[in-house]
């Protein structure tokens, strides 16, 4: 009995200790003319768990989209992935994702404390724009600021971040130009993804079985 509850109480320790450790996610982004990275990359105690590398993002002359990735899962690297997304698929999934805002609204407000659970440790987004018109590029500038500004004021307000965001939007002049770096590095503890989740799963659960029994008593 005493060995019992030896192990007992030494996976109790270990099953708090590790609720109350944080994950990290390093989200970075680069957009050139010759490069375009998205690098995602999740830590815990500092090692890493899951790397996503998506060197190649292409929008063909039909509009449709391919995207390679690469990911690598506890530094084991997992067999390359090409999409593609034809403009028809991806306004499905818009009017998939549209659909399920409009019926599980009563989700909404969880997937909010989700987000406020984050904490902010990192946020850094340089772009450079241009037109071949002066004042168009000054315009584009101009509203591409206030953009930024309005998403990173949300963004700190939204998970209560003392946190001042650094972003900048450099205009430039002399040529047409879009290029932009962005690094971002958040946590959260394991205990609050779990409850989180938990009362997200739960409540898309009662949803549905509202949904069922509706569609049942209509027929």
């Amino acid at each position: 009995m005493v060995i019992v509850g030896g192990i007992l109480i030494i996976i109790l320790i270990t099953v708090i200790f590790v609720l109350f450790t944080k994950v990290t996610v390093e989200l970075m982004l680069t957009y050139e003319n010759k490069q375009k990275d998205v690098y995602i990359t999740v830590k815990w105690l500092n090692f890493k768990v899951f790397k996503r590398t998506i060197p190649v993002i292409d929008l063909n002359s039909d509009l449709s989209v391919d995207v390679f990735e690469k990911d690598e899962m506890l530094n084991v690297q997992t067999p390359d992935k090409e999409k593609n997304y034809t403009p028809k698929e991806m306004q499905e999934q818009y009017h998939i994702v549209q659909k399920v805002i409009d019926t599980t609204k009563d989700v909404i407000p969880h997937i909010k404390r989700l987000i406020e659970s984050f904490h902010l440790h990192h946020f850094h987004w340089v772009s450079e724009l241009g037109v071949k018109a002066a004042n168009q590029t000054a315009t584009l500038v101009g509203m591409t600021y206030s953009t930024k500004s309005m998403g990173c004021h949300w963004m700190t307000v939204l998970m209560k971040s003392d946190l001042t965001p650094q972003f900048k939007v450099i205009p430039n002049y002399n040529k047409p130009t879009l290029e932009s770096e962005l690094e971002c590095i958040l946590s959260i503890r394991i205990g609050q993804i779990m409850r989180n989740a938990l009362s997200i799963a739960w409540q898309y659960q009662k949803i549905k079985r509202w949904n069922v029994n509706e569609r049942t008593s209509n027929s």
